[in-house]
Formats: structure tokens, sequence, C-alpha cells
């Protein structure tokens, strides 16, 4: 940590006076750094902290009106990628108390629709630029040859290994039997959650996006889908899940493949979650397992 701070020190052309460790998320790693004038910075580090970068370059270059903390600098320490971001002066929506959570949700999907505003005649990850997969491919993937060896996850401790398995056989079954017709690509963050989101109480605005890691050019419907799961997550009610439908205004036939995209990450998570079994992620491992036991997938 010492060499890194010097090393912030030396690009930044400041003195740092004070370091701040905030909770953590999967993949890379966060610190703040108050300097000698009382600015703040956000240092995030990590072998895929220099994903963010293209997503940054790009919304920048679009000049998109979505609220994202400027970026200050990039380069590698040791062989770890460094990422220098403006620190967001506000609460993430994490902190926000669960009966109020739902007021950003139309915050939230305004600052997607105009993100997906970015067009690409083909899909793809952002860090990916010469993948020639197409959208369908792009979502087996997830399932086949993808971030997880599904039989690996499915031998982990506190999961039901078989139901998991199952799920996934019958979810890349799925996907290949439904049409998935996007032609024009949108830009994509993927995980608009409680914990990548700053708000502000006031005015229930949404008031700063991180952690693109993720970034892709791909179906709008997907992004929407994570909200949906947001909801889910929190168990805001059957109100709530009306009035996110109504905002969102889909056709039936945008409906029934945005409810893929969700069912897919119902399953995919449970590759994520259980990869460290702490008090949250065991919860959420129990909420998406006892769905996916009761789904009908015969009706589906």
């Amino acid at each position: 940590m010492k060499k890194l701070v010097v090393e912030l020190e030396k690009k930044l052309k400041v003195k740092i006076m004070q370091i701040k460790i905030p909770p953590q998320g999967m993949t890379s790693q966060v610190f703040f750094v108050a300097i000698d004038n009382g600015d703040e910075y956000a240092i995030k580090y990590g072998e895929d902290a220099i994903k963010d970068v293209p997503a940054f370059e790009l919304i920048s270059e679009k000049n998109v009106s979505i609220p994202v903390p400027k970026l200050i600098n990039s380069f590698v320490f040791e062989e770890t990628p460094v990422v220098i971001l403006e620190k967001v002066e506000y609460p993430l929506l994490e902190t926000v108390p669960i009966n109020e959570m739902a007021k950003y949700i139309p915050s939230m999907v305004k600052n997607l629709r105009k993100l997906h505003e970015i067009k690409s005649d083909k899909p793809g990850l952002l860090t990916e630029p010469d993948s020639t997969k197409t959208w369908k491919e792009m979502m087996i993937s997830i399932f086949v040859g993808g971030d997880f060896d599904w039989q690996e996850v499915a031998s982990r401790e506190g999961v039901d290994g078989q139901l998991i398995l199952d799920s996934v056989e019958k979810m890349i079954n799925k996907i290949n039997t439904t049409d998935l017709p996007v032609n024009n690509f949108s830009f994509l963050h993927t995980d608009f959650n409680q914990r990548n989101l700053f708000v502000d109480p006031n005015n229930d605005e949404i008031t700063g996006i991180i952690d693109w890691e993720e970034a892709m050019f791909g179906d709008p419907l997907y992004d929407l889908a994570r909200v949906r799961m947001y909801i889910w997550h929190f168990d805001l009610g059957d109100e709530v899940v009306e009035n996110y439908y109504k905002l969102l205004g889909y056709t039936g036939e945008q409906k029934k493949v945005e409810e893929l995209y969700w069912l897919s990450r119902v399953i995919q998570y449970l590759g994520w979650y259980s990869v460290e079994l702490n008090y949250f992620n065991t919860g959420r491992i129990k909420l998406h397992q006892d769905f996916l036991r009761k789904f009908n997938w015969k009706s589906y």
C-alpha cells in the first residue's frame, strides 16, 4: 500500500493526507484518498480495474449526459491496473432504507435509456472489440464456456448442485429456442444495482454510476432486466413491479424476452454468490434457489 500511495502522489502531483477503505466489491478493490487541499479521489485497483476505462472514454466521446465520475488517470503499478476517479459525494443506493428504494427506479430507467442511445452494429463486451459472437451466442456463453464452469459451481459448498445443473440445461434450451430479434445494439452497463449507484435523497435522482467492467453492446432489455432483479432482491412489492412495467411500456414480446434475461440472471448470479459464503451471499443463494425449485419450466 505504501508504494502505491507514493506512486499516486507522483501521478496526482499532490500529498496524500488520508486513506479510507469502504466495503469492497467482488472483483477490484477501492479506497479513497484525501489530498492536502481537501479534495478526495476514488482509487480502484485490481486485475479488472482497467476494464472501466473504455466505458468512461466512450461516454465522454459520445457526450452522453449521465452521471459518471470523471476519469482522472489510469496506469499499471507492479503489474496491477490502477484507475483514479473523481469521488462521488453522495450516498450509495444500498444505504437507502428499503421502503424508499423504489423512488429511484424512474431515475435508473431514465439513465439507462440515455446510455442506450449509444449504438453499435454488433454486440460484444467493450473490452473485446474484435469478438464475432452473435447476441444469442453471447447469452449462451454465460452458461457454456463463459466465466463459470457450472460443474465446478455445482460442487461448491452451500449450493444445490443438481438444481443448478438442471436449471443451466433448461436455460440453454430456452435461449436456443427463443427469437432474440436485436439488430441495432445499445451500450449497456449490465449491473445497475445498489452498490454501483449513488443517489441524492433530496430529489430521488441517480447521481453517480460506477463499475463499468462488464459494459457491452447488446439488447437494452438485458440492462433493464437487472432493474427488475433489484426490485425482486429487496422484495419491493407487486405494486412496484406493476409500476416498473407501466414505466417501460413493453409489448408482450418484449416482456417475454425481458423475463428470459431476468431468469438467466437468477441462475447466473448463483455462480457469483457461491464464490464466498458470507451472510449476504448465503441469503441470496437461498432466495435464488428457492425460486428455481418452484419455477415451472414446463409452462414457461
